[in-house]
């Protein structure tokens, strides 16, 4: 029989965790753990950014190579002068209007750049995909046991498909609703206190949203939940997980901002980080604060409970650990 090539080989037996491992979870087991992961940290990596395809669009459209470009002045004040130079022509006048009439090289996107800005909107399309076959990852890693990778990624995938979609689709959403709060209160600070107040609470909204990412896609690749559901533990896990949640996300704060200083003073390193390391290595510190809550809350009391029995439940049961 004519043999043919596999792109993935499904069957082929793992080499298994290696004896006397354990998860332990604590402080310094991290770091344990993250010296023996760091190279399968970054092929996930790799993984979430091929399947993030859609960003690469983004990416090149930031570029400014398909931006169309032209001289302007840069002064703000140049309008209003330009309209008092209907009346005046004194040379005190002339002197601030050569200063601010100054031109400067500015931009704007062009047709291209509106396309490929257009294309970058598939991301919805893929996000929750790539991030349900990371959190899989990540958790196994997390527990010390096998990944077969990618074949694990994909098949993860597979069988969360549309709520992996769905999920995707509202954490995008989210996310962009709350930057633009940021965003926008903190421009509006000083207008008045309701918009201080505004900011300090988006603040606040932030931190609970990036503690709930912990647990979201770790829910849905362990457990047979509705997405309201998972959204809604999330939450409960985001406030009752909080000791190590603050943990995680001060690990995540400082990950992220050492990429932000490598890529000031080293934009080439700085720049490629995220594609090879810093995204997993954020969703591994995520699930390492998460996944012992977890366990505690949902999984330990599943198992002394009287609807497990032998490992074999009767009906279809809440707890689907697919590791």
């Amino acid at each position: 029989m004519k043999k043919g090539f596999k792109i993935v080989d499904y069957s082929k037996p793992g080499k298994g965790v290696k004896k006397g491992s354990g998860a332990n979870f604590t402080f310094m087991g991290f770091f344990k753990l993250l010296k023996r992961k760091f190279f399968d940290l970054s092929k996930a990596n790799l993984l979430w950014v091929v399947m993030n395809f859609p960003l690469f669009f983004a990416f090149v459209a930031l570029s400014g190579n398909f931006d169309i470009y032209f001289s302007s002045p840069a002064d703000p004040l140049y309008p209003i002068l330009h309209g008092v130079g209907h009346f005046t022509q004194n040379p005190g006048f002339m002197a601030l209007w050569g200063v601010s009439g100054a031109n400067t090289e500015m931009s704007y996107a062009g047709p291209v750049a509106l396309v490929l800005y257009a294309l970058t909107a598939l991301v919805f399309l893929t996000f929750g995909f790539a991030n349900a076959g990371l959190a899989y990852v990540m958790r196994n890693h997390a527990r010390e046991e096998y990944v077969d990778m990618p074949a694990d990624f994909f098949i993860t995938i597979k069988k969360n498909f549309w709520q992996a979609l769905l999920l995707g689709i509202l954490d995008l959403i989210i996310s962009f609703v709350i930057v633009f709060a940021l965003v926008f209160y903190r421009t509006q600070a000083s207008v008045n206190f309701a918009f201080s107040m505004a900011f300090y609470f988006s603040i606040f909204l932030a931190a609970v949203w990036i503690m709930m990412r912990f647990y979201m896609y770790q829910l849905l690749v362990t457990f047979k939940l509705s997405t309201f559901k998972i959204i809604k533990n999330s939450f409960i896990f985001s406030l009752v997980g909080l000791k190590r949640n603050i943990v995680g996300l001060i690990g995540i704060a400082l990950v992220i901002a050492l990429n932000v200083l490598i890529y000031a003073y080293w934009l080439p390193l700085g720049g490629l980080l995220p594609f090879f390391i810093t995204v997993a290595l954020v969703s591994f510190i995520g699930t390492y604060a998460a996944y012992p809550n977890i366990k505690k809350i949902m999984i330990d009391p599943y198992y002394k409970s009287s609807d497990h029995v032998d490992d074999t439940p009767k009906e279809d049961s809440l707890f689907k650990d697919v590791g």
